[in-house]
């Protein structure tokens, strides 16, 4: 094990308090979220060139300028009420929300990190980008015929028991375990309990999740046998949690179709589901236009961004947008 010692520690009293082991959910909600010593709270470079990682947001302002339009058409269909507020959920220290208020400085935009509370009552946009796939998963195998779940131990190593939640039993139940034995994979209830929190709190308006991940049949297909874990650090890729904690960065993608059902039984329709790459080009087609026409014949950062941001060998298949809303 490699990594911050002083949240290494934190991390193995934890375990000892907990008689030996920890679910992977709860390793990794430290190793993340710790507020002295997580990846998040502990104030390095994470994004950019300097950091672990790109995001869509680090590859220029297009996309806040995209995702602006979209805002405003969403106020529009709500009829531009006076209270229409936009609540953004893991602000990258506030680049989006920056990039969006170039475009409509007029919107009414607040930031809320991991911990804050929400407002009561939402009339507007609670949005996010690359928040759900942070969220802490709990790991799950297959062994003789059964779904089990990988604890941490002390040393920073797995170990198998019984499921630590019905909760895990009932996503699972519907998956043809007697044939995959040593499947592994991740469930993120993370997830659903965020929407628990949000729903009730959207009077009216939209949820704007922008994430990479799949559908339920592509998430448990075959192929992904050993799941969706990955890490990032100075931007190199890898699989190993257990290394690098606190500082690198850990992430599993997300299983849309669960989130769009619970959010269907808590009140909010689905409007929206496709591929960033699509969402990009249909809702920013005129500052595409734009960008295309003027730039034409010469190198253009802005083009490269396009580029990035919507061609499927980069981020515009991987990352999938949804919009939920309650009218």
């Amino acid at each position: 094990m490699t990594g911050n010692a002083a949240l290494i520690d934190v991390i193995q009293t934890a375990i000892d308090r907990a008689g030996g082991r920890i679910t992977f959910a709860q390793f990794m909600e430290l190793a993340l979220y710790h507020p002295v010593y997580g990846y998040y709270t502990a104030g390095r470079p994470r994004v950019g060139k300097d950091g672990d990682f790109f995001t869509s947001v680090s590859v220029g302002p297009l996309f806040g300028r995209i995702l602006a339009t979209q805002i405003r058409q969403f106020r529009a269909e709500l009829g531009e009420p006076s209270n229409f507020t936009v609540i953004e959920c893991g602000g990258q220290h506030g680049q989006l929300r920056a990039d969006i208020l170039a475009v409509a400085p007029e919107l009414n935009y607040e930031i809320i990190e991991w911990g804050d509370v929400l407002p009561d009552k939402i009339v507007g946009c609670v949005l996010s980008n690359e928040l759900l796939d942070a969220f802490p998963v709990h790991r799950v195998i297959v062994q003789r015929g059964q779904w089990r779940e990988l604890y941490v131990t002390r040393e920073l190593t797995e170990v198998v028991g019984p499921l630590s939640t019905a909760r895990l039993s009932e996503l699972l139940r519907d998956l043809p375990v007697r044939h995959m034995e040593g499947y592994q994979t991740e469930i993120n209830l993370c997830a659903l309990d965020w929407l628990d929190i949000i729903a009730p709190r959207l009077q009216r308006g939209y949820l704007l999740t922008i994430d990479y991940g799949f559908e339920r049949p592509d998430y448990f297909a075959p192929h992904r046998h050993t799941g969706h874990l990955q890490c990032y650090h100075q931007h190199h890729r890898n699989t190993n949690p257990f290394e690098d904690v606190g500082e690198q960065d850990i992430t599993a993608h997300v299983e849309f179709s669960s989130f769009i059902e619970h959010g269907e039984k808590l009140g909010l329709e689905s409007v929206l589901f496709t591929d960033q790459g699509r969402y990009l080009i249909q809702t920013g087609a005129s500052d595409i236009a734009d960008i295309v026409t003027r730039t034409a014949g010469t190198f253009s950062k802005e083009r490269a961004a396009i580029h990035q941001l919507t061609h499927p060998a980069f981020m515009g298949r991987a990352f999938k947008v949804l919009i939920q809303c309650r009218q």
